[in-house]
């Protein structure tokens, strides 16, 4: 086997262990995941698995940046060309909503899911998440600002508060998603974020 094979099978060995921590941790939590459950799933052995993270901190940290990829190229990628403002906002809360209510893993959505779990809980994984969450409101705050700016949005909250709304809104559609099962709730959030938004029709 030549190094550089070698090489490129762990690098894909490493990324599916990652990809599983993933799918585990949207059900049961980034502490829920261990090296043993991934190992069963997996086919491999605990050593194996063991091999590829210095800590389990290591892996929670990579779950996360896999779970902030996934949203990225999901949610903002498609909507990356709309005209900044108005149209790209909505573009992106429209995908949003729909990937919540569409439980990108197995638990639902992973962002989702971490934040709550590690909300109250100080440390490197919950800085990570909030910086994750962070640079996402940042995003949608610049096209809000632009909007307003432009006269193309009016929101009857202040900006700051209009975003916190609208983002609530999210895991909304994942609760509702989850626990509930009811179905298409995006379509419900998405009517919401306008009303915020001051769009009345």
């Amino acid at each position: 086997m030549s190094p550089r094979r070698s090489k490129a099978e762990a690098a894909s060995t490493h990324e599916a262990i990652v990809r599983e921590a993933a799918e585990g941790a949207s059900e049961v939590g980034l502490e829920g995941i261990s090296i043993g459950s991934l190992a069963a799933t997996l086919g491999m052995s605990k050593a194996g698995v063991a091999g590829h993270f210095r800590s389990k901190q290591e892996l929670q940290l990579e779950v996360i940046e896999y779970g902030a990829r996934d949203f990225t190229d999901k949610i903002w990628v498609p909507n990356a060309g709309l005209s900044p403002g108005r149209e790209r906002l909505l573009g992106c809360l429209d995908t949003w909503y729909a990937y919540s209510a569409g439980s990108p893993f197995r638990g639902g959505c992973l962002m989702t899911s971490i934040s709550t779990e590690f909300d109250g809980r100080p440390g490197p994984v919950r800085e990570a998440i909030a910086k994750s969450w962070g640079g996402w409101t940042r995003v949608l705050r610049a096209d809000l600002d632009l909007a307003i700016e432009n006269g193309e949005l009016s929101p009857p909250l202040a900006p700051a508060d209009t975003i916190t709304a609208i983002e609530s809104l999210a895991t909304g559609v994942n609760q509702q998603t989850q626990l509930f099962g009811n179905r298409h709730p995006e379509k419900t959030a998405s009517a919401a974020a306008r009303v915020l938004l001051g769009i009345l029709s």
